[in-house]
């Protein structure tokens, strides 16, 4: 087991990407009722995508285990949340939501960079 690739779907990180980007966005400009259920329901879908795309590589985890994937799974979870704080303390209803925007596009791009990371650990 140890000396098998880790192979990722290619779709996996745009998927969670783009669930975590909307996540954003809908906790920025929906009524905190409304986005605390989408919150719940994203988290779901991207549990459910990330158990699909486990099952379709053949291992528990899209992510590999080692330091690199553990660095990438912890920046990942400081933007992420960093995002959703700042989402909820700084952005008004009727304020721009430009920032809502903004900060969607940072987690897409981190989410992206775990492609990245997993490209790497195949080729060490």
């Amino acid at each position: 087991m140890a000396d098998r690739q880790l192979v990722v779907p290619w779709w996996y990180h745009a998927v969670t990407g783009l669930i975590a980007g909307a996540a954003i966005v809908a906790t920025a400009l929906l009524s905190r009722q409304v986005a605390g259920i989408f919150l719940v329901a994203a988290a779901l879908v991207v549990g459910l995508t990330s158990r699909i795309a486990a099952k379709s590589s053949g291992t528990r985890l899209p992510v590999s285990a080692g330091a690199a994937g553990i660095g990438y799974l912890v920046a990942l979870a400081v933007v992420v949340i960093g995002s959703l704080i700042v989402a909820w303390s700084v952005i008004r209803p009727d304020g721009p939501d430009w920032l809502a925007w903004v900060l969607a596009a940072v987690v897409f791009v981190v989410t992206l960079g775990g492609a990245w990371v997993t490209k790497a650990k195949r080729a060490a």
